[in-house]
């Protein structure tokens, strides 16, 4: 049976965000080769008891790439402030993790914790089921110029009133590997993002127009070389809620 991937993600829907509550922590667990349904049986009980309250999960699929058919495990948000109380509950909620849900674990690793960023992010609360996500490893000293990129193209979704939705995320003690996330919302589904869909080829043909009038036909040629020149790499995939797998109601 194929190994199942699950990430403890940082990327919650915007429906959810708070004052100052825009922290999000990442993780990573691998099933045992042939457990993973035993995982998903024990992830349900897991979540049923200790992440029905406030501190919830929501998971998602991903459809494509490498990654295909892992799921995402969405926690957050929280604040820097939340990282100093210490819940009564952890030592019950790690000896149920550690005695149901770790034997069918290969491996479990912590990816990060990521920063939602409001500034950078457009209509970001619009409902949504599918998603798009584009993750930016930057070289270092380079993501000032992706994060002027995108106040750029903010600028231009808001002059053309683009149906657009999308969010950005920064992560946190980074060190010398900088990650820049934007996870757009296909309200539409996945049919959304093929350049034949009417309002796709509208919007991307709007777009360019505006882009030029506001900043100029050399800035328009820059952006379709700026990723080569500032990323060591980049990588996108889609990905679809499960809420057969979540204590959260997207």
């Amino acid at each position: 049976m194929r190994k199942l991937f699950l990430i403890a993600i940082s990327f919650a829907t915007a429906t959810t965000f708070g004052q100052g509550n825009t922290l999000y922590s990442v993780s990573m667990v691998e099933a045992k080769m042939g457990q993973s349904a035993a995982f998903v049986r024990s992830w349900k009980a897991h979540v049923l008891k200790f992440h029905n309250g406030e501190d919830k999960r929501s998971v998602e699929e991903i459809v494509t790439g490498p990654n295909s058919g892992n799921l995402l495990l969405v926690s957050g948000p929280s604040s820097i402030a939340d990282m100093d109380i210490e819940k009564a509950s952890q030592p019950a909620h790690d000896a149920d993790y550690d005695g149901t849900v770790v034997p069918s674990v290969s491996t479990f690793s912590r990816m990060g914790a990521y920063r939602w960023v409001d500034t950078l992010s457009y209509n970001g609360r619009v409902p949504s089921t599918k998603y798009s996500t584009t993750i930016y490893h930057l070289k270092p000293g380079k993501a000032p110029e992706l994060i002027a990129e995108i106040k750029r193209a903010l600028a231009v979704n808001q002059k053309i009133k683009s149906a657009s939705s999308y969010n950005t995320y920064i992560k946190l003690w980074a060190g010398s590997d900088p990650v820049i996330v934007i996870r757009t919302n296909l309200k539409d589904g996945f049919k959304q993002i093929d350049n034949a869909y009417p309002e796709m080829k509208m919007m991307t043909d709007n777009f360019k127009t505006a882009y030029i009038q506001e900043y100029g036909q050399a800035m328009w040629d820059n952006r379709g070389k700026l990723l080569p020149e500032i990323c060591t790499s980049w990588e996108n995939y889609l990905s679809k809620d499960r809420k057969d797998l979540s204590s959260v109601s997207k």
